[in-house]
């Protein structure tokens, strides 16, 4: 498979997780709505986590790196967002009150992790 295939197609399927997370944000109030972006997003971020590791440690699939620190930094990043992804997702589903505040955390974490994979990994 093609590097710039592979690069393109993760900042595809992951930026659209991020839109689908914003979508649901703002349609905070209107929970049916709420939780279909929610999950929908949710469903891409993981999905996408899971082809990429898939794709790296099975297929040996390689995305050459552009840089190791910021490799590394994005690596540190993402392991976090996903934590974070999860972490909101059950506070969601089981209505905790502090699901209502992850946001001021949970944007700009994944948004860092999206913005260090695109420079690390950028063809």
């Amino acid at each position: 498979m093609p590097p710039a295939v592979l690069f393109f197609a993760y900042v595809l399927v992951m930026a659209a997780g991020l839109l689908c997370f914003v979508v649901a944000f703002r349609l905070r109030r209107d929970t049916p709505r709420h939780k279909r972006w929610a999950l929908t997003g949710t469903a891409l971020a993981l999905g996408g986590v899971v082809v990429v590791l898939l794709a790296w440690r099975v297929l040996d699939w390689q995305v050459p790196a552009r840089s190791a620190t910021w490799v590394g930094v994005h690596r540190t990043l993402a392991y976090a967002a996903t934590a974070l992804v999860l972490l909101v997702a059950v506070s969601g589903w089981r209505r905790w009150a502090f699901h209502t505040r992850l946001y001021w955390v949970f944007f700009p974490l994944y948004g860092a992790a999206l913005l260090t994979a695109l420079i690390a990994y950028r063809p």
